[in-house]
């Protein structure tokens, strides 16, 4: 019986106590950081805790991060909670000029998780607003695009990025948020150098990224004749021998248009393969290429070869590609004029 009360007790004291706190939290949802006249410029999605569809924004400046945000809260009367951050942007000029800064803060203030994503972002309040006028939270319109999007997107979260940023072997790649007829479009990424934006990746390059990091994505090639390759599934085995890095990817897929194609003869089959293989690897040559002479290495190249710069990197490409089903390959029903 002693017990029963004492834990009863317990229960109405911890929970007025969680009740109140959480009451005076105001969950941020999206943070925007810029970089302009040596001031950092924040932008906060505020999350109602009443509401699951309504947020609104902040904004602020100061010297510091944390100077910004206290000023952006002036008239607030709640703590900013960080703990359920979804998206974190950043503006070109602040990941050029204070990315160590950003990171350093949101690294050591134990009121941030590890779990959020990072993009750069040139129109956060544009990109922001567009969303909240749909009556949806941004932070969470951005983690459903992330999490639900088969499409060739760069999904990098704090602890992967922090990974990279420590380690020598590695250099930074974030995905660009671009908007697009009021859409906010992710077809690009930048990649760095020594800690600075060097270039920036198309929708191809990204896509042949996730394939050499093994992150599922959708991947189509078309050749002439409108025949479309498609992978169902992709892995890719790297490594380095005899002083040459040998990258070697496996794509399993299938044939998703084609025009009045005999694709069920075997040797046309084989030939429009070897076409798809040939037309891969030249495609993944240009963008190891383009790697290798930007000396910026997003795939851990050196990691493996212990090379420091990427221009004395010898490699070689070998594709091998499987079609997932020959019995789906079938003869164009089509109009054959």
């Amino acid at each position: 019986m002693k017990k029963i009360i004492l834990v009863f007790i317990i229960f109405l004291l911890s929970g007025c106590f969680n009740y109140k706190e959480v009451s005076d939290l105001a969950f941020i949802s999206g943070f925007g950081i810029d970089y302009l006249n040596d001031n950092f410029h924040i932008i906060l999605e505020v999350q109602e805790n009443d509401e699951e569809t309504s947020s609104y924004l902040l904004e602020g400046s100061g010297r510091t991060i944390e100077s910004a945000i206290q000023n952006a809260s002036l008239s607030f009367n709640k703590n900013l909670y960080f703990i359920n951050l979804d998206i974190l942007l950043i503006s070109s000029e602040a990941a050029n000029k204070k990315l160590p800064n950003i990171l350093d803060y949101v690294t050591r203030d134990n009121n941030f998780s590890f779990n959020f994503n990072i993009a750069i972002c040139d129109n956060q309040k544009h990109a922001m607003e567009n969303i909240l006028n749909k009556k949806e939270i941004f932070g969470r319109y951005i983690n459903s695009l992330f999490k639900n999007t088969d499409t060739n997107v760069i999904n990098i979260k704090l602890d992967k990025l922090l990974n990279h940023y420590l380690n020598d072997k590695y250099d930074i790649i974030l995905p660009v948020f671009n908007i697009i007829e009021d859409n906010i479009i992710i077809n690009e990424a930048v990649i760095f150098k020594n800690k600075q934006i060097i270039d920036t990746l198309n929708e191809r390059e990204m896509a042949l990224y996730n394939i050499l990091n093994n992150n599922q994505k959708d991947y189509y090639l078309t050749l002439e004749n409108n025949i479309v390759f498609r992978t169902s599934h992709y892995y890719t085995t790297i490594i380095f021998k005899k002083n040459t890095l040998y990258i070697m990817p496996t794509l399993t897929g299938t044939f998703m248009e084609f025009e009045s194609l005999e694709l069920n003869n075997e040797s046309k089959i084989k030939e429009i393969t070897n076409k798809v293989n040939e037309e891969f690897n030249s495609e993944l040559d240009t963008f190891i290429k383009k790697i290798i002479q930007n000396n910026s290495d997003p795939l851990g190249f050196k990691r493996l070869t212990k090379i420091k710069d990427l221009p004395n990197i010898k490699y070689h490409i070998n594709t091998k590609i499987m079609l997932e089903n020959k019995s789906l390959i079938f003869k164009s029903v089509g109009d054959n004029s």
